[in-house]
């Protein structure tokens, strides 16, 4: 992954990832963190496994940085990430084009299993290649702007926690 960032001329700060199964209950606990009563995944009918806890804080933390040091448009990537060509390019161009219409965004989905692509979603005005993501899965990508992060952490999500690729379309009424 820092290779293919590197090729694609962005820099970056390597996260390191926080491994869920090696958190103990009493860490667990330190951190406030509770599951979301009632949660059971939609697929597989079971509760959250250490995991997607882990998958979660790793997220978590990057909101808390990007908070704290007040940066204003963040890229995160997960490593399994792969590019579509022309990628950096097509992210430049379509940041411009935000700017230029004066948009506001708090979260850009750039990689996402959509989980209903029979319903239709609505282009973002003046803004080509940009829609209004509906109900989305995965975190292979995104660009958060600063009110976003902050956002996600006031929701407090640690103390109703669910899979972080869940929380993200939940959050943004998705």
């Amino acid at each position: 992954m820092l290779r293919t960032l590197q090729e694609q001329g962005i820099s970056c700060k390597l996260v390191e990832a926080v491994d869920g199964r090696a958190l103990n209950s009493s860490e667990v606990e330190a951190l406030g963190i509770r599951m979301l009563p009632g949660y059971r995944d939609p697929f597989h009918g079971r509760p959250l496994t250490r995991g997607e806890v882990g998958c979660f804080l790793s997220h978590f933390r990057i909101w808390q940085e990007i908070s704290a040091r007040g940066l204003r448009k963040s890229l995160v990537f997960e490593d399994d990430l792969r590019f579509e060509i022309f990628f950096r390019r097509r992210l430049t161009e379509l940041m411009e084009e935000l700017e230029e219409a004066g948009t506001p965004w708090d979260l850009i989905y750039l990689g996402r299993k959509r989980l209903h692509p029979e319903r239709p979603e609505r282009p973002v005005p003046g803004v080509r290649n940009l829609v209004e993501a509906g109900y989305s899965y995965w975190t292979l990508g995104y660009a958060l702007s600063l009110s976003g992060a902050r956002k996600l952490l006031e929701a407090e999500p640690l103390g109703k926690m669910i899979p972080v690729d869940e929380f993200l379309p939940v959050m943004f009424d998705r």
